[in-house]
Order: structure tokens, then C-alpha cells, then sequence
């Protein structure tokens, strides 16, 4: 089958976000602005890489009460804990290999912090989250969230690899991630010269991202914390020149007016503004 080819390659941009937290921002990556980011890729919006860090004892590095509206994020945990808690109510812990697909919908506020262990000893944390937005008949939907945990994500071994299926379906294994967007994410580890192949829709955003080591692509490099953004093809094909850790994603394209300013991502500048005023308001809810 037709393998997708790289179309670009961006750079991710070393940056810090919440109290202190330094990350890797993969989408928008290095000179890109967020509508040609947004463009690209398509129904994705924002891709971090946080971490690899060790807390030290009695940090207070995490992401502090914020809002959102209009998206969904998927944040999948490799290492280290969070606890997560929201405006709806909701509360819940993130664990090594576990997820969280929060829904802010029509806003929401919510905190990820380090578990008091962390507060108390410190200790390693490293995740992604990925920023997914909504179509407009979505964007009003009831804010929440879903908890993912590590049991319905297994590893799925695969020859010299293996993958964990986050959303859509990966080597016969269905992730748990349900969204009104079609997609398909995953996390894979192969060793040094293992090969990979998966077929793909070929109109879907595709992109292929090392977290740590380096992959080939038709004879193209692509090193880590860089983002390759696939053209159309049938499939998905790479090969590990060193051991790696990457995430493959990939979309069925919304096709939508994008407003964006901050935490909110809405069709039209007059929906931020309302979105704005109405987080000032309180209508998105508190934490105590």
C-alpha cells in the first residue's frame, strides 16, 4: 500500500506553561502561528510534550485552576502522577500509563497537580496532551471528564516494539478514547532498526512524533520532539534508527472556522469574546 510521505517536519518549541513546568510545545511548533498550525493540522490544535522532569520535594509544579472552552484534551501519563480535579465536580488520579479525555465543551475549570507524595518527596513526572477540537454542533456540549485508566490501555506487543492504543485502531486493539472527532493515537516503542507499517485513512491528518530516539521515513531523519507531518498515502511506514518512543496521530479533518485566544477555541471572534466575559462571570464554575 501507498506510504504516506513527510510533508513538513516542524521543530517543537522548548517552553515552560503552569507553575513552572517546562515542556516541549509540538504543535504549534517553531515558526508556525496558531492558524497555520490549526490548518495543518487539523482537527488537532495543540500537541505538548511536558517533562521528562523530577520534581523536587515540596514543588508545587503542575497546572493550576484554568479554563476552557470549545475542545476536548487527551492527556496520557508515562511516567510520575497527577490528580485532576474540575469545576463540574469531577476528581480523579492520573497514573503511569493511564489518560484523561476532559471535555470542555461549553467551559470548564480544572487544576492537574502532583499527588502529595510528589509535594512531600518528589519524584519523575513526563506526559502528552493533545488538544482536539470540536465541531460547532459540539462546542456547547456538558463539560467533563473521562478517566482512561492503565488496565484499558494495554501494551500490545508487536515484533521488537510495542504499542498502546490511546483512541481509534491499532494492530487489532481499539483504544478506549471515544470522541466526536474520528481519530486515531497511539503510543509506540521500537528498538533500533524495527520497522512499522499500519494502514490509515489516506485524507486523515497524519502526523508521526519521536518523544525520545529517532525514526526514519523514506529515508528522511526525523529526530525527537519533532513533529512529521504525513501527506496522502494508504499507510503509515517508519523505521527506528535508535530506540524510540513516539506517538502516531492522525484525524478526519473538521473543515471549520477556527477563533482562538488562550484556553478557548471557538468558530467566531464574538464566541471568544462571550467566552471571555463569561469565565470572568463565574458561568464556567469554581474550585474551591
Amino acid at each position: 500500500m501507498p506510504i504516506k510521505p513527510i510533508a513538513s517536519l516542524v521543530t517543537g518549541l522548548p517552553t515552560q506553561d503552569g507553575n513552572r513546568v517546562p515542556l516541549t510545545r509540538l504543535v504549534p511548533g517553531q515558526g508556525q502561528h496558531g492558524a497555520e498550525a490549526f490548518r495543518a493540522m487539523d482537527p488537532f490544535l495543540l500537541m505538548d510534550h511536558f517533562g521528562p522532569m523530577v520534581l523536587p520535594p515540596g514543588t508545587d509544579a503542575g497546572f493550576p485552576p484554568h479554563p476552557h472552552r470549545g475542545f476536548q484534551t487527551l492527556t496520557y501519563l508515562i511516567q510520575g502522577a497527577f490528580r485532576h480535579r474540575d469545576s463540574t465536580g469531577g476528581s480523579g488520579l492520573l497514573r503511569p500509563g493511564g489518560a484523561q479525555l476532559m471535555n470542555a465543551g461549553a467551559g470548564i475549570v480544572h487544576e492537574e497537580m502532583p499527588v502529595p507524595e510528589h509535594l512531600e518527596t518528589g519524584g519523575p513526572i513526563e506526559g502528552v496532551q493533545l488538544w482536539i477540537n470540536l465541531p460547532k454542533s459540539k462546542k456547547w456540549t456538558a463539560p467533563g471528564y473521562t478517566d482512561l485508566q492503565p488496565e484499558s490501555m494495554p501494551w500490545q506487543v508487536l515484533p521488537r516494539g510495542r504499542i498502546r492504543a490511546l483512541a481509534g485502531t491499532w494492530v487489532g486493539t481499539t483504544g478506549p478514547a471515544q470522541t466526536p472527532v474520528k481519530i486515531a493515537y497511539a503510543h509506540l516503542e521500537l528498538e533500533s532498526g524495527a520497522r512499522f507499517e499500519h494502514a490509515l485513512p489516506a485524507e486523515w491528518t497524519t502526523a508521526v512524533v519521536p518523544l525520545h530516539g529517532s525514526i526514519r521515513i523514506q529515508g528522511t531523519a526525523v529526530p525527537a520532539d519533532t513533529v512529521a507531518l504525513l501527506g496522502l498515502g494508504d499507510a503509515i511506514g517508519l523505521e527506528a534508527t535508535s530506540s524510540v518512543s513516539l506517538m502516531l496521530l492522525a484525524g478526519e479533518p473538521i473543515g471549520e472556522p477556527i477563533a482562538h485566544y488562550g484556553p478557548f477555541v471557538m468558530n467566531t471572534s464574538e464566541e471568544i469574546e462571550q467566552a471571555i466575559l463569561d469565565f470572568q462571570r463565574g458561568r464556567m464554575g469554581h474550585l474551591d
